[in-house]
């Protein structure tokens, strides 16, 4: 049986990434918006792939209370890329809060998959 702590961290997984989908949402609708007004193409081809990376996000927030092993490997990758990608160009602010969400749920799903893992051994009698 699942404890209730990993249960309540799968939540705030979920609630995580939801944030994390609804900020890429925001500055994707952003760029779109000023993409509108430019002749910059680049603009709009960043306010895609930021709209594209949103609904990644969400996929994962709902996936990711599956508990499956592939869904949490491909959301460390995927984190772990967006928090690289991060610091590749110019560094703000918002940046810094971004790498920082995308870090905290980095930590998160590793120490949720450890408990989860520390849940199926402890219910299965072994060790």
């Amino acid at each position: 049986m699942e404890d209730n702590r990993t249960t309540n961290m799968l939540k705030l997984t979920r609630y995580l990434f939801f944030l994390n989908a609804a900020a890429w949402l925001f500055f994707g609708v952003l760029g779109f918006t000023q993409a509108m007004t430019s002749t910059n193409d680049w603009r709009l081809i960043l306010s895609v792939l930021m709209v594209a990376n949103a609904a990644v996000m969400l996929w994962f927030g709902v996936k990711i209370v599956s508990g499956q092993r592939w869904i949490f490997f491909l959301a460390i990758l995927y984190l772990a890329l967006n928090a690289v990608l991060s610091i590749t160009d110019q560094f703000g602010w918002i940046d810094a809060l971004i790498l920082l969400l995308n870090l905290c749920l980095l930590g998160l799903l590793f120490i949720t998959r450890h408990r989860m893992n520390q849940d199926a051994r402890a219910s299965s009698g072994g060790l």
